[in-house]
Order: C-alpha cells, then structure tokens, then sequence
C-alpha cells in the first residue's frame, strides 16, 4: 500500500499508518486469519460423496472399537462413548483426510517442515447428548502459556454441515493468545459458532478455548478431528507402534505419521535411527 507524506493511504482507508501486511496469496490470507483469530475455514475440500463414505466407515470402525474394549457399557464408564479413534489405522481410507495437499500448506507456514500428527478422531455428536467436548476447552488440557507460533494446530473436516441447530463447534476468537480463560461476561459477549459446508476444513490453534454446540436436530453432527503438534509433543496413541510397519516405506508420510519420533527403547536404538537418517544424506 502506498502513503503520501502525511501517513494517508492512497485509498483513504487508513491514516497514520505506515506499516501493513501485504499478503500475495490465497494461502497467505489465511495464515492471516489464523495468526490473528485463532481460525480460518478451507471450503470444499473435500467431495460430499468421500463424506458420506467416511460416515459409513466409521460407523463400521466404532462398533469393532466397542467390541475391541468389551462393550459399549465399558466405553460408557470411562466416558469414551461416541467416539471412533485412530481412524486411518483401521482403514486406509482416511489418509486422505490428513495428508490433504491444501492444509498441508497451512501447517508448513506455521510449523516449517517438521510436524507430526497427534491424533485423528472422530467424535459422534448425538442429538440432545452432551459430551465432555461441549465444556470450554484447549485441546493442549491444562496448558495455560502461549508460545509465539504455534506449537499445535487441529483441523475439523466437516463430514456433516455445521450449523447452529446441530451443534457447529463454538470458539472465542483469538483466545490463543492469552493465557487464562476470560471472565463469563466477556465469553458471553465474544463466544462465536462456526458454520460450515460438508467437505470443508476448520483449522485453528489447538490453544483457542471452543467447545461443542448442542445438536438440537434429529440426526447425528459427524466430523474427523485432527490435531498437528511440532515432534515433541507426544501423540495421543502410537502410531507407529499400531501400524507395525505400515506406510513406513513412503519418507514423507512416515514421518508424518510418527515413524521419526517416536522414543526410543535404548540409545543403541536411538543411534541406530539416527545413523539411518544419515546414510540417506
């Protein structure tokens, strides 16, 4: 943006302003958007038609997840009902969903190139059924600093709309920058809902405090919960150690997945690994 000598802009718009972000792509308005409010939506993404597949299979991973723990009753007691975990482990079909060329993007611009995948669930949202997930939360629990860039971001992949009938995920905007939850007041007066198309992805900052919305429809709300942290941070289940080898032949998906980071059993291990990586170079 050009100024005149008196801090005016050209187009009038600002005055006393001589500084100002200049994005030159699509990709850089939305680290923008992230980097300021905590959040920005990636529309269609994804087809309606892989959507609805995704449901259908995770319908079919649940139920062998309810009898891999014994019964829904055991799920129940250590509230963990409703909940498909470690989607892509059971089928690869939902690689897809977190190895997305678009989003992968919007993580290296904010993580560089090393980043893993923490986790990818996929809760249920039942009509007129609260969850743990409808309280204000961070998906980091009980974290309460916040680093200068990220240190984890989640991506929602919206298999069903999002909506303020069925429950679309509130957030309060650009609560990753501070360090303690606000006062009631002020969430009352800032908490905003999310609406979104199905096939679209919600990314934002895993410290910006949301919480589910009340699904006040008759049919479920279904998503797919992903959660990117830099390598330190530790994954919610191992993927590598599920995998047993799986998808460790291909460089890029490997290390995104965990295969590079996980720890160790002893340092003979550890420099084993690390001699490996410097064969390659």
């Amino acid at each position: 943006m050009n100024y005149s000598a008196d801090g005016v802009s050209k187009d009038k718009k600002t005055h006393g302003v001589s500084e100002s972000y200049k994005p030159s792509s699509k990709l850089d308005e939305n680290i923008e958007e992230l980097n300021r409010d905590g959040f920005v939506i990636l529309k269609d993404l994804f087809t309606k038609e892989d959507c609805e597949l995704a449901k259908k299979k995770i319908d079919m991973i649940y139920k062998n997840q309810i009898d891999e723990f014994g019964g829904k009753k055991k799920l129940e007691y250590i509230n963990d009902q409703n909940v498909a975990r470690a989607l892509f482990v059971y089928d690869d079909f939902f690689v897809q969903f977190f190895n997305n060329k678009r989003i992968l993007e919007v993580l290296e611009k904010c993580f560089g190139k090393k980043y893993i995948l923490n986790l990818q669930n996929s809760p249920i949202n039942k009509p007129y059924d609260a969850h743990y997930g409808s309280t204000w939360h961070r998906d980091l629990s009980y974290q309460h600093f916040v680093p200068s860039r990220p240190v984890a971001i989640n991506v929602l992949v919206c298999l069903d709309s999002f909506t303020k009938e069925n429950g679309g995920t509130y957030i309060l905007p650009g609560s990753h920058k501070y360090e303690v939850f606000p006062s009631e007041s002020y969430r009352i007066k800032n908490e905003t809902q999310i609406e979104a198309d199905v096939g679209d992805a919600f990314i934002f900052d895993s410290l910006l405090y949301h919480r589910a919305g009340a699904n006040n429809t008759g049919k479920d709300r279904n998503l797919i919960v992903h959660m990117y942290t830099l390598p330190f941070v530790k994954q919610q289940v191992s993927f590598p150690r599920m995998l047993n080898g799986k998808l460790s032949e291909n460089e890029e998906l490997a290390y995104l997945i965990g295969y590079d980071s996980e720890t160790e059993d002893s340092v003979i291990n550890w420099r084993q690994r690390r001699k490996k990586r410097y064969d390659k170079q």
